[in-house]
């Protein structure tokens, strides 16, 4: 076993949160950082110069974790078994050198105003018995107010595509006007909006409605971000989510954080480093990680400070995982609170439609260059006499349609064979012809749904995997029905000659993609009964550990998750560097 030198922080893993904290904490200090990585280096250049490859990144998940050697299982219910994750389905976690950010869709939400106040703004405006007794939500430790600052440096950080819709309270034609108040505008303005999103936008404000361009984090034209980094405006190539960028538009650590981090020559960063456990001295307290790297030797690196920043399932496990004669548990689970408050976004396209003589070009552009409208999403929307809480955002469909990925369902509703020459005639006619409404949707906490170790399937490595409870309740099965109902209002105003609609929402599988956004599990809060850690990530019961990444959220708003991620790495980064290490061990 070898033994390195001391530093002051040793992250797991060596993506965004890794990276924000490097590029805020060590530029203006002469503290030293390591972050251990479980993929391989990767740069844009050359990296992701010929990766046009559908086979290899979209079908083979070239980018992802190797799930044959480490995964997670699952169960609907605590009464059924679960089983192993053995195909990529529900989640594409990233590994290599800035993580699941290299190969993100990159759409860049502000969660809204009322997202931190869940449990309070529906007890105030509906009464406390409209919450569910088996629901486990509440308010976030901090406020929108809070996380302005951070959402704010975050976006100019990324060269951030939008337009805003509440400037200063002013609220602005064109933008978002159920966003929080924002300081500034976005950097650059909104991407190209697709032929299809145009369609939708015109349908949406026929009805009403409130369209808006999605906010990006890929350049709609060429930016030098505050650190230096030049970087080209997107070329709109079809190539995105679970690609790397050929030509750095979409924003990721190897773009923005890791340059100005590696410039101080106190941050390294190991690839091909799998960690085992968090160290714990006798009193508790972390000393460090023990970790193997990709020759199988075993490494201990001890340090002051001990962040898990890697994705959120891997972050929970990581906790249950280090156990010690002071934590027999697992770290930050001395009062049982490691794991609650599991949820997973609910993504859908609940209304299809086809047009017989219009195509689309569907294989251009990416995930962004939509439009959304957020008029049913939250509390934006009077729920008084409805039977769920919360909503979705509703978008059109996107760009990036690839033909290896694309044909399986494509066509459901519209043609009874999936199979066969005629299938194919069909397919080959109208593969661009057909469109979804979409929607996003809140995912609320519940006590059944949860994380713990499995007691019977174990990794490569011989520790137990991740064990997800999970399935969907009432509430969303009543949301989604009347979040439907909506979405088939929307197409058939775009005037399709077809519709298709899926009006139930079926029982949860994690055979099937929907995002890679869980989160919870390791949830902040005010107080150690009832999360894990305080608001800036910081465990309760070992002061010198801290979670990174949505494994914080006490529940799951009806937005991607990536950019609250960042906001709040930068407070921690901020909040480390101004004061923790002048009081090393105690809570901030």
């Amino acid at each position: 076993m070898r033994r390195h030198d001391p530093v002051d922080i040793v992250t797991i893993g060596g993506g965004m949160s890794a990276s924000v904290l490097a590029s805020q904490v060590l530029p203006p200090t002469s503290l030293r950082m390591v972050s251990l990585e479980q993929g391989p280096a990767q740069w844009t250049y050359p990296d992701f110069a010929h990766n046009h490859d559908s086979l290899r990144f979209r079908n083979r998940y070239a980018m992802m974790q190797d799930i044959s050697r480490t995964s997670w299982t699952w169960r609907p219910d605590a009464r059924s078994p679960s089983l192993p994750y053995r195909q990529f389905g529900s989640f594409h976690p990233g590994e290599g050198l800035g993580g699941s950010m290299v190969h993100w869709t990159a759409l860049t939400w502000r969660f809204l105003p009322d997202d931190f106040r869940y449990r309070s703004v529906n007890e105030e405006r509906y009464g406390s018995d409209r919450i569910p007794d088996e629901m486990t939500v509440q308010d976030w430790p901090i406020g929108y107010d809070d996380l302005e600052p951070y959402y704010d440096q975050l976006e100019y950080d990324m060269g951030v595509s939008g337009r805003a819709g509440n400037l200063g309270g002013q609220l602005l034609p064109g933008g978002n006007p159920f966003e929080g108040e924002r300081r500034r505008p976005y950097p650059n303005p909104p991407l190209a909006r697709s032929k299809f999103g145009r369609r939708f936008t015109d349908a949406a404000g026929d009805l009403d409605l409130h369209p808006f361009p999605t906010p990006s984090g890929i350049l709609s034209q060429g930016y030098t971000d505050p650190y230096g980094n030049t970087r080209a405006g997107c070329l709109y190539c079809g190539f995105c989510t679970r690609y790397g960028c050929e030509v750095g538009a979409k924003t990721s650590p190897l773009t923005t954080w890791f340059p100005p981090a590696l410039e101080t020559g106190r941050y390294e960063v190991r690839t091909g480093c799998r960690v085992l456990r968090i160290e714990t001295a006798d009193d508790g307290r972390a000393t460090g990680v023990r970790y193997v790297d990709s020759r199988g030797e075993e490494h201990v690196q001890p340090a002051e400070v001990v962040v898990c920043s890697a994705f959120t399932l891997e972050n929970v496990r990581m906790l249950l995982l280090s156990k010690g004669g002071a934590h027999p548990d697992g770290i930050g689970n001395d009062r049982g609170q490691v794991g609650r408050n599991y949820t997973y976004q609910l993504v859908k396209s609940p209304a299809k439609g086809l047009w017989e003589d219009e195509k689309f070009n569907f294989f251009m552009g990416n995930g962004c260059t939509n439009a959304q409208i957020y008029d049913y999403n939250a509390d934006n929307f009077d729920h008084s006499d409805l039977d769920f809480l919360g909503g979705a955002a509703i978008s059109a469909a996107a760009g990036q349609r690839e033909p290896i990925s694309s044909s399986d369902g494509l066509l459901d509703g519209f043609v009874d064979r999936q199979w066969g020459a005629d299938w194919k005639t069909m397919l080959g006619r109208y593969w661009d012809q057909v469109g979804t409404v979409n929607i996003e949707g809140d995912s609320p906490a519940y006590a059944g749904n949860f994380l713990d170790l499995d007691p019977t399937y174990e990794d490569a490595w011989g520790l137990p995997m991740l064990r997800i409870t999970f399935d969907w309740r009432e509430n969303e099965r009543n949301m989604y029905r009347f979040i439907a109902a909506r979405c088939e209002e929307i197409l058939r105003a775009m005037n399709p000659d077809r519709v298709s609609v899926s009006a139930e929402l079926s029982p949860y599988r994690i055979d099937q993609y929907q995002s890679t956004h869980p989160t919870g599990g390791a949830i902040m809060g005010r107080d150690p009964g009832d999360s894990v850690t305080n608001s800036y990530g910081q465990v309760w019961d070992t002061p010198n550990v801290f979670v990174t990444g949505a494994a914080l959220y006490p529940q799951n708003p009806g937005a991607n998750p990536s950019a609250t991620v960042g906001a709040l790495a930068l407070r921690t980064a901020e909040a480390l560097r101004d004061r923790y290490f002048a009081h090393p061990g105690e809570l901030l």
